[in-house]
């Protein structure tokens, strides 16, 4: 366990995708994305010369590239986790995602449909088993479950993470504390 038996836990939101979620199911990163993502690195310095990092990525291009200079200075293996892949959009048109997403934006917990229910739940329980200090290279829903989770929100989004922002959580005796949320987005996605 790490230092004073707290577990850190590091949210980051990948860089800026290549490509709209309604263009390319599984874009890479777009060149301004790749500059985020180098910029991790200096913003993570500290954090990674006092603790050992597991790396988790959802298997997606734009969250594993988001971790490679990261992994390239520090020399870690990445996880991929299906479980920190972004909404599932069953039966959803790739040319109706984006309206499908903002609609997804005001949608009560209690009202998701199984597919995400079970999406949301099977984070929810990934970061519970969470056993040492992790850094996990997701997505703006994933993020929102999270923080949503942890502060009893009755909204699937109630908070508008940017591009490569890093949310904070600590882990005391099995129980979870945001102490950072990441940068919010300037404006809201469309």
């Amino acid at each position: 366990m790490s230092k004073n038996d707290e577990i850190n836990i590091y949210l980051v939101r990948h860089g800026e995708a290549g490509k709209s979620w309604d263009e390319d199911l599984d874009p890479g990163l777009s060149d301004k994305g790749k500059e985020q993502s180098r910029r991790l690195v200096s913003q993570l310095e500290n954090d990674f010369a006092l603790l050992n990092f597991k790396a988790i990525s959802s298997p997606l291009a734009r969250a594993q590239e988001t971790a490679i200079p990261l992994q390239e200075k520090h020399g870690f293996d990445i996880e991929i986790y299906k479980t920190f892949a972004e909404i599932p959009s069953p039966g959803i048109e790739i040319g109706q995602r984006s309206a499908w997403l903002r609609e997804m934006f005001n949608v009560k917990i209690s009202d998701l449909e199984s597919p995400q229910e079970k999406w949301r739940s099977s984070i929810v329980q990934s970061i519970q088993d969470i056993s040492g200090d992790t850094i996990i290279f997701s997505h703006f829903m994933v993020i929102n479950c999270v923080v949503g989770w942890i502060n009893n929100f009755d909204n699937l989004v109630g908070f508008y993470p940017d591009n490569c922002s890093i949310t904070k959580i600590i882990k005391r005796n099995g129980e979870l504390e945001l102490t950072q949320l990441g940068n919010e987005l300037s404006t809201v996605i469309q």
